[in-house]
Order: C-alpha cells, then structure tokens, then sequence
C-alpha cells in the first residue's frame, strides 16, 4: 500500500503538545513547499491535516512513513524521542481508514462534528496549492471528503446538536414553538452568548440583545442583525420578550424574581422561556415559580445532550460501514494502479500475436485473402479478448493485497512478462 500516516490527537497529546503542533493553513503551505527542497526527501506526495484536537501528516508512498516522526517532531522544534510516545503510526489501508474515520467525525472529541469534513478538504486544497499532492493522496482524500459527506446525509451522526448553545436553541424551539415567531432576547456577550447569536440570526421574529458592556452589545447586534439594548433596559426587555437565553460572567444571578415580577407587570402576561446557560447562574431558580414562566438551567441541558450522544452513538455502526465502502473504493483503485499496467501489458502480448497469426494466415491463403480478411480479424480480435478474460477478471477481482500480488507474479511467469 502506498499511504503512510502519524499523528497525535487528543486522545494522545496533551493540549500543550497539540498547540505546538498545531499550524494555520498558512503555516501548512510554507511547511510542505520546504519539504519540497529538502535532499533526498523521501516523501513523493505528503499533505497536513492540524485542528485542535490533532495533528496529522499522510505521506506517500509508505516507505517515507520511517521518516514522518521526524518531519512532526520538526514542526514542534522538538526531539522525536520524546514526541514518539504521544504519535500513532498507519500505514495502507489503515491509514486510508483512518482518514475516512476522521472526516467521517467518528476520532472526534465530540462524536460525529461537522467541521472536521471541511477541514479534511480544506488540508488537501493547502497540499494542492504547496504542490505536494499527487494520484495517492488525491484519492485518498476522496475517498475521506466523501465518507464524511455520506456519514452527514445518510446517518443520523450530526443531526442532533452536541454543544450547550445549540441545544439551548434547540430546546427553545421544542417547548416555544417556531423560532420566527418568537421575540428572543440574548442577555450576555460571552463565547456562549456570541454562538447562540449566531445561530438565531434570522430565526427569530426579532432578536435583542443586552450586555453589561453597550459596546459588546452593540458589536454582536450589528452581527446578528440584533437590536441592542443598554443594561438598563434590561427589565424593559425581559417585559417584550417571549424566551431568553442567558449568558453573562456575573458572579451572582442578574435576572431575580423581582425582576421579572416588574417585566412582567409591564408587559403583561404571557408566556415567557428563560433559558439559562450561565454558571454560576443568571437566573433565581425562583422565576419558574411565576405564572407563565419556564426556567431551564444548565443541567436540564445536560441531560437532553447526554440524550444526543446517545442518539449519535447509535450511528456509529453505520458510519463505520460507510467508511469501510469509501475505504475499499480506495483499494479497488489501488489495485488497478497496479494491475492495469500489467493487463495492457497482456494485451500488448495477444496483440501482437493475433497480428503476425493473422498476417500468417492472410498470406497462406493467398488470393482468397481479400474476401477473408474481415473474417479472420473479427474471429482473431474476439478470440484473443474470450482467452484473457477470465485473467483479466481474475486479476481485477483479487481481494486482499497479499493474494493480488501473488496472482499478478504468478500471470507475468506464465505470460513470460517481465517484472519490471
């Protein structure tokens, strides 16, 4: 097999290790285009695939795979010695399917992602552009793109949110009702504030925003197509809203019982969803005592995502399948990389045989030849194709790689080709 794969990943390298590895697309390009220039580089095709949570270098053929430790412990300026305990190792298939497996989301720390597919295609336009791809790795990385693509629309391993912000929405979207008709405020501008932002954006019949900071406020309202609001508007907001997703950094809760008693005699009585995703928490667990207020804290949360991993678990066997699909296309390739020169090879032979027959034939049969020679050349051509077919067949259908290189050492003895 001509693929060679090693890497560290969160399962195997502390964040430290994975930060000093880890390289923008940039970073990657400069990375390949000098290995390029390197003497004696053993590596014909080589790509980088870094995220986060890993750092992977796929290189081709599989004989550079003694010298990839090196080239990773080389991008961390530090001693392969002491990298190699934290790195795996792949080669051939292994290492197809490990790529497969990778965009497929199923190496993920959170099961079946769906940013890692893109980052799987973006790392071989990278390779592409530093011009250190080639047949190998473009299949390969086809046949990766396309197990995350079948794993996404074919299985149920991304459909169900696995982060707080989207399952806060989500859940907001269970018990509320249609988002487009709701008004939804978003108190708080942090990481969790600025996702679940984003994600309404559009959604909502109309969005607002409050934040101890204007500023900040202002910022992710101009984003989100969102109305900002001071602090001070807080109770105003709570008055007009009909679900909130809290999520400031404040210390103790900021929307109390006597708050939302005021909000609510303000604007009156309807029902009102507060979702809070804040720890310590925004909202006095005493507000879901008033009538036609529902709190939802971080543990029911929890608890629905707990249920999602569960769900997303149970694709895992799917997935797998599919993987294993994509995997086996790769290696159907492989193998006609590697038998197709010899079945032209074959055919060369019985060419070049049926022609000197025929001319053999055509010249013993003297002046009836003109009238024959149709014939004969049909009858030959269909002849030669009928005896190499079986072969032909045979050889495109070996399966695993120890029997096909058998069957095509044993056809060039018998063919009397040379192993060249």
């Amino acid at each position: 097999m001509p693929l060679a794969c090693t890497g560290i990943n969160h399962r195997t390298a502390s964040i430290a290790l994975r930060e000093r590895l880890a390289l923008g697309p940039v970073a990657q390009r400069d990375v390949l285009q000098a290995s390029r220039q390197i003497r004696g580089t053993p590596f014909g095709e080589l790509a980088i695939l870094s995220t986060c949570n890993r750092t992977e270098v796929y290189a081709a053929p599989a004989e550079a795979s003694d010298a990839l430790l090196e080239f990773l412990a080389s991008m961390a300026d530090v001693a392969p010695a002491s990298l190699a305990p934290h790195t795996y190792h792949e080669t051939g298939v292994a290492a197809v399917r490990r790529l497969c497996r990778v965009a497929a989301g199923l190496d993920s720390m959170v099961l079946g992602e769906s940013e890692i597919q893109g980052q799987v295609a973006a790392a071989f336009r990278t390779a592409l552009e530093a011009g250190t791809t080639g047949p190998v790795l473009t299949a390969a990385f086809r046949s990766a793109v396309q197990a995350g693509r079948r794993a996404r629309s074919e299985t149920g391993i991304s459909h169900l949110p696995t982060s707080v912000s989207s399952e806060a929405i989500r859940l907001l979207r269970d018990v509320a009702g249609p988002l487009d008709r709701l008004s939804v405020l978003l108190v708080g501008t942090g990481k969790m504030g600025r996702l679940a932002g984003q994600a309404l954006r559009r959604a909502t019949a109309r969005l607002t925003v409050v934040s101890r900071t204007a500023a900040h406020a202002r910022e992710l309202a101009q984003r989100c197509d969102a109305e900002a609001l001071g602090w001070h508007e807080l109770p105003q907001a709570i008055a007009h809203a009909d679900a909130m997703i809290c999520s400031t950094g404040a210390p103790h809760a900021v929307v109390s019982r006597d708050l939302v008693v005021s909000a609510i005699a303000a604007g009156g009585a309807r029902r009102r969803v507060f979702v809070d995703i804040a720890v310590p928490r925004d909202v006095e667990p005493a507000v879901q005592e008033l009538a036609g207020c529902e709190l939802y804290d971080l543990d029911a949360l929890q608890q629905r995502l707990a249920g999602n991993l569960e769900a997303r678990r149970q694709e895992i066997p799917a997935v797998e399948r599919i993987v294993e699909q994509e995997v086996e296309r790769f290696d159907a390739w492989r193998r006609r990389q590697t038998v197709d020169p010899l079945l032209l090879e074959m055919r060369a032979q019985g060419e070049a045989i049926r022609q000197r027959e025929l001319a053999r034939a055509l010249r013993r049969l003297g002046p009836a030849a003109a009238e024959l020679a149709t014939l004969l050349d049909d009858f030959s051509h269909s002849l030669v194709d009928k005896l190499l077919h079986q072969p032909t067949r045979r050889l495109r259908d070996a399966g695993d790689s120890d029997r096909a290189r058998a069957l095509q050492d044993v056809a060039r003895d018998l063919f009397g080709l040379s192993a060249e």
